[in-house]
């Protein structure tokens, strides 16, 4: 085992416990500098990730945004998909414009004209989740816009986490698939990542019994908006 690797995914893991994403979105720069490369840091991850999102999804599907989730599998998966498929190889760097997106979006609450402009913008919710499913594709930075466009919805705490949950999930799952197609399947079943698969969900039941449910509305709209407002500028940091 790995400690490096092993620190790394608790402590995403108990951001993704909170606001059902963090573990790729931060994991994925810190494994990679650690000297892993891209297969193996998404075989490392994706595993954990989608256990979080399972366990955050028990008696939780009615709180999902279903138009919201229905218009990501139509218009943001297959971008994922074919993205990811047939750019695996590239580098594509739209860093900056993600991290300066996840600011704005950040203060929000704050600047009247953001919020009203994001209104706009989400108004074409579609063309926002075809984008954000190339860029996902392309960069695995695409929680990071799933988080700015769910957590932008005047939405209980238990619906945006759960909507982004299940849409995080199946994320990863359509990562999962297009990479199998280029690689045999059992390289995500290696034992010797066990530990950390195991250890994501155990983060997540600590932090639903004790911190969770201790965060108010208020609260965790005041939280949300510096975790998104922190995710633009680790991205920005990155560029």
């Amino acid at each position: 085992m790995n400690i490096d690797i092993f620190f790394t995914i608790l402590f995403t893991s108990l951001i993704q416990s909170i606001f059902g994403t963090g573990i790729l979105l931060f994991g994925t720069p810190v494994l990679l500098m650690l000297g892993n490369n891209f297969q193996t840091t998404l075989t490392i991850l994706l595993p954990a990730s989608i256990l979080v999102n399972c366990f955050q999804l028990r008696n939780n599907f009615k709180n999902i945004d279903q138009h919201f989730y229905k218009n990501l599998i139509l218009f943001c998966l297959p971008g994922i998909f074919i993205a990811l498929y047939l750019f695996q190889s590239r580098e594509v760097n739209t860093n900056f414009i993600i991290g300066i997106l996840l600011i704005i979006i950040s203060l929000q609450s704050m600047v009247g004209s953001i919020q009203t402009g994001l209104r706009i913008i989400l108004n074409y919710e579609k063309f926002y989740l075809a984008v954000m499913g190339i860029l996902h594709g392309l960069t695995n930075l695409g929680g990071s816009l799933l988080s700015g466009a769910v957590l932008s919805k005047n939405l209980p705490k238990n619906r945006k986490r759960a909507t982004i949950a299940i849409s995080y999930c199946s994320m990863a799952c359509i990562q999962i698939l297009a990479l199998t197609t280029q690689a045999k399947f059992n390289t995500f079943l290696n034992k010797n990542y066990l530990l950390y698969w195991v250890s994501a969900p155990i983060i997540f039941i600590i932090v639903e019994k004790y911190l969770y449910y201790s965060l108010d509305e208020k609260l965790f709209r005041k939280i949300s908006n510096f975790f998104l407002f922190f995710m633009g500028l680790v991205i920005l940091i990155k560029t």
